[in-house]
């Protein structure tokens, strides 16, 4: 579903309400592409007693074995092709049960409308109850939902908090994300260049291309000692960064 960024953006307060009207031509959701390319890769069929022992274990309740077992259907591990329906199944029991990465899973099922209707509210559900468990992927996905209203009411101030914690968290997007919304300023949030200077370079150390061809637009009219600030809170955050 992402897109590129195409031609860098030119920054202003106006550009960055798009970041915010349109994530996901700017970010992109944290997701997806593995659908796709499950569909054409050459899959290798798990051995028969590695999938009744994991059917076993989550027929007796085990989430663990649910998600595991979700897995092999989804990467074709079980008969030669994807089976998407029966992942959803799976996915759909442990995230019942409280298991944070099938409720990432079964979120981006709803969102793709694998295995099922494409549903955003119970994608942005799930998501949250994923990323109240700390899963930063499913923070910054969420966020991208409330910050354009897609399956739950829209919330910009909603959006930055799990933008934040996703970042602390070690999603690269998402430290992309702060950045562009700090260049600019958005709701609450005003503009600030040694905040968006810290997180773009964050982004970009962390090999994100996009991140980096944005450094020089913020960079531009920093003088010397906002640029040593800008240095010394990125040092920061790496200290208080938690890895993925």
């Amino acid at each position: 579903m992402a897109v590129g960024f195409g031609e860098r953006m030119a920054i202003s307060a106006g550009l960055l309400g798009l970041c915010l009207i349109m994530p996901l031509a700017m970010v992109g959701f944290q997701s997806g592409q593995a659908f796709a390319q499950s569909e054409t890769a050459q899959q290798d069929v798990a051995p028969t007693f590695i999938v009744d022992r994991y059917r076993a274990k989550a027929d007796a309740g085990d989430t663990g074995a649910q998600f595991r077992l979700a897995i092999l259907f989804e990467r074709g591990a079980v008969t030669g092709s994807p089976d998407y329906d029966q992942a959803a199944v799976w996915f759909e029991r442990a995230a019942a049960a409280g298991h944070g990465p099938a409720q990432f899973k079964r979120a981006l099922y709803y969102q793709e409308g694998l295995g099922g209707q494409k549903d955003l509210s119970a994608a942005a559900a799930l998501y949250r109850q994923a990323a109240e468990q700390g899963l930063g992927e499913a923070q910054f996905n969420l966020a991208l939902l409330l910050a354009e209203g897609q399956g739950v009411a829209k919330d910009v101030s909603g959006a930055i908090r799990w933008y934040e914690q996703a970042a602390f968290r070690g999603v690269t997007p998402a430290m992309r994300a702060l950045g562009l919304l700090y260049m600019g300023g958005v709701a609450n949030t005003p503009q600030d260049r040694i905040e968006a200077w810290a997180w773009l370079t964050l982004a970009t150390e962390n090999g994100d291309t996009k991140a980096a061809g944005l450094l020089p637009d913020v960079t531009d009219g920093m003088d010397k000692t906002s640029l040593e600030e800008a240095s010394r809170l990125a040092d920061a955050y790496r200290q208080l960064r938690l890895r993925p």
